[in-house]
């Protein structure tokens, strides 16, 4: 774990745990690898704080 790793995360840089990493047949989501939190894919490289949405009926 790099020193920065938890500033990052407070900037809501975060980076996934790859190994978990899931497509929801819209978007890529996963965990942060450094804090644990839910993350979203919205560009290549590039992951951030996943919004909840409301489940389709």
């Amino acid at each position: 774990m790099s020193f920065l790793s938890p500033i990052t995360c407070l900037l809501g840089r975060h980076e996934p745990l790859r190994r978990y990493v899931k497509w929801n047949g819209r978007k890529y989501v996963g965990e942060c690898r450094h804090c644990r939190t839910p993350i979203e894919r919205i560009a290549h490289r590039q992951w951030r704080e996943r919004e909840d949405e409301p489940e389709r009926p």
